[in-house]
């Protein structure tokens, strides 16, 4: 061969391998060059959801739907808050007077910029100031505001954007005095509902990994979540295979049967109770639902019982679907009908236009009440007009989980309704959920996995205590070789009640590879350490942590064992690491304070002390100022 113009001999074992290496180069490059997506410039995605294109991909086959689709919320569910966006929300302002906080964002050339301030006890002002990175919601009712780290997690900030009202007020769920600031983390299951599917690796949405997002995210629920990846559609058009090969390459939800059909909507539209969230089947990812499959394939949903209120009382911002269920229209139907009996989800209807649009809708089926109440189908439509279907049966009320906003009522009825009441102001209210039970459980499932599910989802909303771990490890024992998900899971809720022996039982029961992971291993530490073997457990967590993971639970469980064998500059080291991929986290802040000053380093002790204050101001009650004696 040939090196720099000087022949070189290799020997034969080499030249076969360089042989082989190149004739492999030519095959990926001939693949490439082969892939149809290419003459459009179009890539597919690969990793955890394999096959999507850019949205833009479709549009240049369907430009009129595009532009159409392009003014429903569900397009615009999502958006970077750059250019035109901090434009609409530069000097908004809300004092909250519960906590004392105050907020504020501000336009900053193209970016928009957060503020929190509060008052200190000595009198000086706590100020913390975070890039607004992405706006969530479509603003149609309301628009809420995400700090994205470098780590790549997603933080939900305190104020929301209402659309009724036009100004800030508190987000959901932070009305009260102890709100959750801004350390309240996006998960994946609460993006998947809001943007398309993100380019991940290949198991970076399982349920045991972190939740992180790449910088770069889709721009609102595009065409593929309603119609599947669309890269194989594409490139059997360009190929030629004929149009029955082309529309068998792509979910049309309108050629679904209606169970699968609903379930293309319900994905997103059905949450029975925002306090208390459904669980994903304990084999299946995040970005792992594909329009066409049954929905009780993927997700578990789960009703409550809230003391106080009837089930047929609840009203909730994203009850359409749970509304609908309950209407008579839809169970005399016998299921045979769905939310795009009413809905065309590529339009955007309002005002008079939508008033004669749903009214036709409802004499499709009900022709009697044509002629019963003078509707003639080529009337013009007011919004005031007393003949909207709609506007009688489906009355606009306040939500209760979002008291900002109102919302229509899918639960179609007779009425009549007290609208003045129905959209009243209401004060924040904590519910208090007696019991939950499985929605639609599937047929095929038997009354140990469910149990086990029900108990799951108990334990991860918080409600199940000591009782839901007993009762999730003894329907796990009821069932045959369950997953070793399973006992992961069970392990880490035991540990945080403090089972430490069933959870090292737990553990024992998983098989190997899931026994020595990561996830697995780390709480065996937390076994050992609770049991008194603490060098054991600090062994283990020195050989997990590595620099450069994003590992912040580990480093902050292995900083605290660190201080406590006075190895003061190991658990800085930690806590350092903990700051630096978790910047918004106050008690890595407030516990990195207190080893400077263990350390003698009372100037970094602080400052990390003002940065734990300027995140969460409530600690200047609940943790004192730190001094050497501490």
């Amino acid at each position: 061969m040939q090196v720099r113009g000087r022949r070189v001999q290799l020997p034969d074992r080499a030249c076969a391998t360089l042989r082989w290496a190149g004739a492999c180069l030519l095959l990926v490059a001939s693949a490439q060059a082969a892939d149809p997506l290419t003459r459009l410039g179009l890539r597919a995605s690969d990793g955890a959801a394999p096959g999507y294109l850019a949205d833009a991909a479709c549009a240049q086959c369907h430009p009129a739907i595009a532009r159409s689709y392009a003014e429903v919320g569900m397009a615009r569910s999502f958006a970077p808050a750059a250019g035109t966006r901090a434009m609409a929300f530069d000097g908004s302002r809300y004092a909250h007077a519960a906590s004392g906080l105050d907020y504020r964002l501000q336009r900053r050339g193209d970016e928009l910029w957060f503020a929190q301030s509060a008052k200190a006890a000595d009198g000086s002002t706590l100020s913390l100031e975070l890039r607004v990175d992405w706006v969530l919601g479509s603003g149609n009712r309301a628009q809420s505001f995400l700090h994205h780290t470098e780590a790549g997690e997603l933080y939900q900030l305190p104020v929301t954007w209402y659309s009724e009202s036009g100004a800030l007020a508190m987000s959901p769920g932070y009305e009260a005095g102890d709100h959750p600031g801004v350390e309240r983390r996006v998960r994946r299951q609460c993006m998947f509902c809001h943007n398309a599917y993100p380019e991940v690796a290949l198991g970076s949405d399982r349920a045991d990994q972190p939740d992180l997002f790449p910088r770069r995210l889709p721009a609102g629920v595009g065409c593929q979540r309603c119609h599947g990846p669309g890269a194989e559609h594409v490139r059997v058009v360009l190929t030629g295979k004929g149009l029955e090969r082309i529309h068998a390459a792509i979910v049309n939800p309108s050629r679904l049967a209606w169970p699968e059909r609903n379930d293309v909507c319900f994905q997103c539209h059905l949450l029975p109770a925002v306090e208390v969230v459904g669980a994903r089947r304990i084999d299946r990812a995040d970005y792992s639902f594909r329009p066409g499959e049954p929905l009780r394939d993927y997700l578990l949903h789960v009703d409550i019982d809230e003391a106080g209120r009837p089930r047929d009382q609840r009203f909730q911002i994203n009850h359409h679907a749970y509304r609908l269920l309950q209407s008579a229209c839809y169970i005399e139907s016998k299921a045979q009908m769905g939310c795009v009996s009413c809905h065309d989800p590529h339009v955007r209807r309002v005002g008079a236009v939508a008033t004669g649009w749903y009214r036709d809708r409802c004499l499709a089926c009900h022709q009697d009440l044509e002629r019963r109440h003078g509707l003639a189908a080529a009337d013009a439509m007011t919004a005031g007009d007393q003949r909207d279907c709609a506007g009688c049966h489906m009355p606009k009320r306040r939500t209760q989980d979002v008291i900002e906003v109102t919302m229509t009522d899918h639960r179609i009825a007779r009425g009549p309704f007290d609208r003045t009441a129905l959209v009243a102001p209401l004060q924040p209210r904590a519910p208090e959920v007696r019991d939950l039970q499985l929605l639609a459980r599937p047929a095929a499932m038997s009354d140990p996995e469910a149990a086990a599910y029900r108990a799951l989802i108990a334990l991860d909303n918080n409600i199940g205590g000591v009782d839901g771990a007993r009762a999730l490890a003894r329907n796990l024992q009821r069932m045959p070789d369950p997953d070793a998900s399973w006992w992961l899971q069970l392990a880490r809720h035991q540990i945080a009640l403090g089972q430490h022996t069933e959870a090292d039982a737990s553990i024992a029961r998983m098989d190997r590879p899931t026994r020595e992971s990561a996830s697995a291993r780390q709480l065996s530490a937390l076994i050992d350490v609770a049991g008194g073997r603490v060098d054991a457990g600090l062994r283990t967590l020195r050989r997990l942590s590595r620099r450069g993971q994003f590992q912040p639970e580990l480093d902050y469980n292995l900083a605290l064992l660190e201080r406590r064998k006075r190895r003061l500059g190991a658990a800085i080291r930690a806590l350092e690491r903990v700051v630096e991929v978790r910047p918004l986290s106050a008690a890595g802040w407030l516990q990195l304070a207190r080893t400077w000053t263990q350390d003698g380093d009372q100037a970094s002790a602080d400052r990390a002390y003002q940065r734990a204050l300027s995140i969460r101001p409530a600690l200047q009650t609940e943790a004192p100022p730190l001094t050497t004696h501490d």
